[in-house]
């Protein structure tokens, strides 16, 4: 099988991707049941009397929980998707692909576009009522991505012509810390 991460742009799913839920460019055959969850943390600060403080909220990593099936007499919505000898191996190979691979992918559903979500669980029973087809669970988490700039902070360089080489430098009695102690202590300013 080739590589599960598919050209979002690619002519035979371009104009589907932000139309119809689909994971990274694959469409399954259902979509039985969603869970979108998005948690705001608020933090508590104790304080002497009183209630907790809360100085500070903040949004966890999205989730999205998807159900999903799949049927080994269907045809593809997309030609040429889930082609082997079971459809429903060959979706389930794919998702675990996505996992392994760890790259994030966008996932559009009727409520959301997702960013950057990874493969966290896939949980996928097999018994007599799967013989022919799949139904599983995946659960997805955004991975949170900071912008970095570097800012200049000093014209000087980074490195001197000169060094000490390690050698301590002399210190004269009147500069010792222990000196300038007993100065500061018995009013000698």
């Amino acid at each position: 099988m080739s590589s599960p991460i598919l050209d979002l742009n690619a002519s035979n799913i371009k104009s589907h991707v932000y139309t119809k839920t689909n994971i990274g460019g694959w469409f399954f055959d259902a979509w039985i049941k969603m869970t979108h969850t998005t948690t705001l943390t608020i933090t508590d600060q104790p304080v002497q009397s009183g209630a907790s403080l809360t100085d500070h909220a903040f949004l966890q990593p999205r989730e999205l929980q998807m159900d999903i099936g799949m049927s080994d007499v269907a045809t593809s919505f997309i030609p040429g998707q889930f082609q082997s000898q079971s459809r429903s191996y060959t979706a389930y190979r794919v998702l675990l692909d996505l996992q392994r691979l760890r790259v994030p992918i966008q996932i559009t559903t009727r409520l959301n576009v997702y960013e950057n979500m990874l493969v966290e669980v896939i949980s996928a029973p097999d018994d007599f009522t799967t013989l022919y087809g799949m139904k599983c669970t995946v659960t997805f988490r955004e991975v949170l991505v900071a912008n970095v700039k570097t800012v200049k902070i000093s014209a000087r360089p980074k490195v001197t012509n000169t060094a000490n080489g390690g050698s301590p430098l002399a210190v004269t009695p009147n500069q010792s810390i222990a000196y300038q102690t007993d100065r500061l202590l018995h009013g000698g300013f």
